[in-house]
């Protein structure tokens, strides 16, 4: 799991959105570092996107504001390996050409 290289912390995350723009060629997925209930906000932005596969794992749970971050593998930029995204609720599989992580802390 590449969690670690997003320089967070120990602790896991919490996914409260995903934005697809530019018919897919950029993906935000907006996030919660949340240790002892600080709730620091961060995004992964990734940039010139070739392929996006979205799986969802609970349809009956939608409806759940936040869904929590299992599994991140950063894949590798320029096209040459997929990233995945896994939580309770969906995975996400994404081919990007560069990937940003903003944080606000």
């Amino acid at each position: 799991m590449d969690y670690t290289l997003l320089e967070l912390g120990p602790a896991t995350s919490l996914v409260t959105n995903v934005l697809v723009t530019k018919w897919g060629s950029d993906i935000l997925v907006s996030c919660i570092y949340d240790p002892l209930g600080s709730r620091r906000p961060y995004q992964l932005h990734f940039n010139d996107c070739r392929e996006v596969r979205w799986e969802v794992i609970h349809p009956e749970d939608v409806e759940d504001a936040e869904a929590d971050l299992i599994g991140f593998s950063m894949g590798a930029a320029g096209h040459q390996g997929a990233a995945l995204i896994h939580t309770d609720l969906f995975e996400l599989s994404v081919l990007y050409g560069s990937l940003t992580v903003e944080k606000d802390w």
